[in-house]
């Protein structure tokens, strides 16, 4: 069914894939005392990958009566979310390289794919707990 409580995780980890469209990542004041923000966006690969994932867990969403595939689209997309949150940090560790910045800070816009890969572990492990119940459940039959 699509009322289960997985359906929120993955819909969850979906808007925040989604919502890191416009949010910036990190914000840096400049030598020249000119502020500059950092958009997730300004990463193709990590922005690439981070809609990948929303979309990968919207399709997930409707796949409720293929459990191990869902359960699958979840591990998958909590992991490329852990590859987003290493380019995310290598690209802002570059930029710090590249410019002289007197001062920056972390943006809530860096939790996102943090987020995601929490909701989408929580949903799997929702998936794993029906998959159990549906397996005892043909057991008793």
């Amino acid at each position: 069914m699509i009322q289960r409580v997985q359906t929120i995780w993955l819909a969850a980890a979906a808007i925040c894939g989604f919502a890191m469209a416009n949010t910036p990542l990190f914000t840096a004041t400049l030598a020249d005392q000119s502020k500059r923000s950092i958009l997730a966006a300004e990463s193709l690969l990590a922005f690439a990958l981070a809609v990948g994932i929303a979309v990968l867990s919207t399709v997930a969403i409707f796949m409720y009566k293929n459990r191990k595939t869902q359960y699958k689209m979840a591990i998958i997309g909590a992991f490329l979310s852990a590859i987003v949150i290493g380019l995310q940090v290598w690209y802002i560790e570059d930029f710090k390289k590249e410019n002289a910045i007197i001062q920056g800070t972390y943006q809530w816009g860096g939790l996102l794919p943090i987020a995601m890969m929490i909701f989408l572990f929580l949903a799997s492990g929702g998936i794993r707990k029906d998959e159990k119940l549906i397996k005892s459940l043909d057991r008793l039959r």
